[in-house]
């Protein structure tokens, strides 16, 4: 299977940065082949310009999105790792949606109405908040986030087979901390039963 890994945390000592590296272990020790795409390392431009749009009207797309745009054509299932700030993804990795997951690209109007360009292809979101769990679930937090997911990304036909979140991230203990990056085994139990044991 090819795993795409989209990852966006600006700090390398981040929790965000080893669920990255955990979702790659346990992706490749599944037989699977991994492509990783570092939104902060690639520092790529969020803005979503005027030219980008005439672009994708006459049919040609401009490097930096073709580039990405044939990652997301390679892969059969994406990961998306990045932490909740102010109940969204961080600017720059919003803005890399906006200008990849573009009109022609990830979903186009036919003559039957909306395609969902992006059909057959399945995704995990996994996100580190700062606050506790129950301060989310309580106000419908995680469910409103969830929406916007399956919203956002169940538009361009993409599946979610799973959205996971990771509470408390800024003062949890190493042992929370651990739990939480090998939990992620069990995204690949089913490609791999032995593959949580690693």
């Amino acid at each position: 299977m090819k795993h795409l890994i989209i990852y966006c945390h600006p700090n390398p000592a981040s929790l965000n940065h080893a669920i990255k590296e955990s979702v790659n272990q346990y992706a490749q020790a599944a037989g699977q082949e991994t492509r990783i795409r570092d939104v902060y390392a690639l520092n790529f431009n969020p803005v979503l310009t005027p030219e980008d749009l005439l672009s994708f009207k006459s049919g040609t797309v401009p490097e930096d999105i073709r580039v990405e745009q044939e990652h997301f054509l390679w892969a059969e299932l994406i990961t998306i790792v990045h932490p909740v700030w102010w109940t969204g993804m961080p600017a720059i990795l919003k803005g890399y949606f906006d200008r990849v997951l573009s009109y022609g690209f990830a979903y186009r109007y036919g003559a039957n109405g909306l395609e969902q360009m992006l059909k057959g292809k399945d995704l995990y979101i996994l996100n580190t908040v700062g606050s506790e769990e129950q301060n989310y679930a309580d106000k419908g937090i995680f469910d409103a986030m969830r929406t916007v997911a399956e919203n956002t990304f169940g538009f361009t036909g993409l599946r979610i087979l799973e959205h996971r979140f990771f509470s408390n991230v800024i003062v949890c203990d190493e042992e929370t901390r651990k739990g939480y990056l090998e939990s992620i085994g069990e995204l690949f139990e089913n490609a791999m039963p032995n593959v949580a044991h690693l």
